[in-house]
């Protein structure tokens, strides 16, 4: 439970302070989130195909840990102006359609994120 506040606090942090349709900023602010809460660089997840990432999921985390993921991969993607905007979003949709089957709960919120993902594919 504490891990799951302590990623809640980080993202509300991140989200109130940040428009995700604001310039990119610095894909730096991600990186500690990704080591705090997930022990792996940014550049693991950019890194790791969708098959490897699938693995990882399945294998290395709880299924709890699996939203916050794809909240932390969304929001880095949607201001990533390192050129990892698409590859970040697509594993952040994955993300979220597994985190949905596995837990088989039903959120509007979810779907809000991943209408916001197909938007923003589109749009690269």
């Amino acid at each position: 439970m504490n891990w799951i506040e302590e990623i809640g606090k980080f993202l509300r942090i991140w989200t109130e302070g940040h428009d995700a349709f604001a310039e990119p900023s610095d894909p730096a602010v991600f990186e500690g989130a990704y080591e705090k809460f997930f022990e792996k660089s940014r550049n693991y997840f950019i890194n790791i195909s969708e098959s490897e990432l699938a693995v990882y999921l399945k294998e290395d985390l709880q299924v709890q840990q699996l939203h916050p993921l794809a909240l932390t991969l969304l929001f880095d993607g949607l201001n990533a102006a390192d050129g990892s905007q698409e590859n970040l979003l697509r594993k952040a949709k994955l993300i979220l359609n597994l985190a949905m089957a596995e837990t088989a709960s039903f959120a509007f919120q979810d779907y809000q994120y991943l209408a916001m993902i197909d938007n923003k594919l589109k749009s690269l």
